[in-house]
């Protein structure tokens, strides 16, 4: 027997002497597909393979969205709210009402109404909206933003909570590790990746980065400028790389001092968003440094301060809006039962300002 077949018939037979046994009653919910591949050290496809025969032999039920049952589960119908609840971290970043823009126009336009709120990035915050949303239990779906993505979260037991209600959860920008939902965000790996590389194209070579540390996008972001740096032969130096914490990147004058040590004679820097790369340019220039001549900055996200910063910032965009459309319609999906768990990814493409020196030029 192939030792991938042996692997998932280990679960099979598994699932089965626990039925047989009586450790498993008719009704009762299988352990999670992360806790099986935690326990047997196996893929994710290799436990789907698993419970596809069980579901095929008639021993188990999976339910979209919530999860698999011993025997033929009756599922009771939920009542309709028409009503999505959307918890994001904050109310007045330049990212967030173009996407409560887009999510609205579509909920309205399919008779939906929006419970918002916000979490401030606090998780306390989170777990409270959280425990609201499941004692009232009037909405038909949550979107949601993690408030520290990149973290352990000890709110994931009421996002089970909401499944278990079969309450589809859609997360943005990021989503916690460890649920099995889907999310709709930007591709920030690639373009990570991209940005290193137009600095490569434009002949840096020493480039530093500064990142997100709670938030999942800031890791992703750390991914793809590692991985274009390898790709190009550079070596990753741990100094020209700074993590700061969403307390940090607020109001960075106090680190100035600190990064600009650590950057070095870095050439040039991928900023984490534009809010962080505006105050860097601001601060370095207050050192009395020449931007772009000493130092250049690249950074993501278009926000409408990075036309007035000077040099003006050239930037990856956020799709804001379209963002927060897709993420409606999505949803609505998701309530309709037509829901793929698959990510949707959003591309970018550069807008060239004047933050960039072009290296080959001597500009």
């Amino acid at each position: 027997m192939p030792e991938r077949e042996s692997q998932y018939k280990k679960i099979v037979k598994y699932i089965k002497e626990e039925v047989a046994d009586g450790h498993l009653k008719q009704g009762d919910k299988l352990p999670s597909e992360k806790v099986l591949c935690q326990r047997f050290h196996l893929s994710r496809q290799t436990i789907r393979h698993a419970t596809g025969e069980l579901e095929s032999e008639g021993i188990i039920t999976r339910v979209r969205g919530s999860g698999s049952y011993v025997g033929k589960r009756q599922l009771v119908s939920r009542p309709r709210y028409m009503s999505v609840a959307v918890m994001l971290t904050y109310v007045d970043n330049y990212i967030f009402p173009p996407v409560v823009r887009g999510i609205s126009s579509v909920l309205d336009q399919n008779g939906y109404s929006m419970q918002i709120s916000f979490t401030d990035k606090s998780v306390l915050r989170e777990e409270q909206i959280l425990k609201n949303l499941i004692e009232n239990d009037n909405i038909d779906a949550l979107i949601a933003e993690p408030s520290k993505g990149a973290l352990p979260n000890p709110n994931l037991n009421y996002y089970e909570i909401l499944r278990e209600r079969q309450i589809p959860v859609l997360f943005i920008n990021a989503a916690y590790p460890g649920l099995d939902c889907p999310c709709v965000r930007l591709d920030d790996e690639k373009i990570a990746y991209d940005a290193v590389m137009e600095l490569v194209k434009r002949g840096h070579r020493e480039i530093g980065g500064i990142f997100q540390c709670e938030d999942a996008q800031g890791i992703y972001r750390y991914m793809g400028y590692c991985q274009a740096l390898k790709e190009v032969g550079i070596p990753v130096d741990p100094k020209r790389v700074i993590w700061l914490d969403t307390i940090a990147i607020q109001n960075i004058t106090p680190l100035i001092g600190y990064i600009r040590d650590r950057l070095g004679d870095a050439t040039a820097v991928l900023a984490y968003n534009d809010e962080l790369a505006s105050q860097l340019m601001k601060d370095l220039l207050g050192l009395g440094l020449h931007l772009p001549e000493d130092l250049s900055i690249i950074s993501i996200d278009d926000a409408d301060l990075a036309k007035n910063t000077q040099p003006a910032l050239t930037t990856y965009p956020h799709p804001k809006e379209e963002l927060g459309r897709r993420a409606g319609e999505k949803v609505i999906q998701m309530i309709q039962g037509s829901m793929e768990k698959e990510d949707e990814l959003f591309d970018s493409h550069l807008i060239d300002r004047e933050s960039v020196r072009d290296m080959r030029k001597g500009k």
